[in-house]
């Protein structure tokens, strides 16, 4: 049962660290190695990322290319509390307080 656990754990933090590192590699202003730095992924564990997932494999070719641009963000406006702000990441309210508002009543409409 203890490994299970473990192995769970082990599997949300490489997931966890993937889905970091393929955020941070949209930015065109930091380099790999800080990348892999701040999420403490060593060489080996990121070559296996990117052969697991084709989209590393694709942010890398355009981040050498130097094809890949700053997205830009546009204020929105937040649904939970009316309050606009800058969306990070596919974020679309403004805080976890009106994330887990907007679950609540999506829950509450079935």
């Amino acid at each position: 049962m203890k490994s299970h656990a473990r192995n769970d754990v082990a599997d949300k933090l490489a997931h966890l660290k993937a889905s970091g590192a393929m955020l941070l590699l949209r930015s065109p202003r930091l380099s790999v190695s800080l990348i892999l730095e701040l999420l403490d992924i060593g060489d080996a564990e990121f070559r296996q990322m990117c052969r697991d997932d084709p989209r590393f494999g694709r942010l890398l070719e355009a981040r050498r290319n130097g094809s890949l641009e700053p997205e830009s963000v546009e204020p929105m406006c937040c649904p939970g509390c009316g309050s606009w702000f800058l969306p990070y990441g596919g974020a679309r309210q403004c805080s976890d307080e009106c994330r887990q508002i907007a679950r609540i009543e999506k829950a509450s409409r079935g």
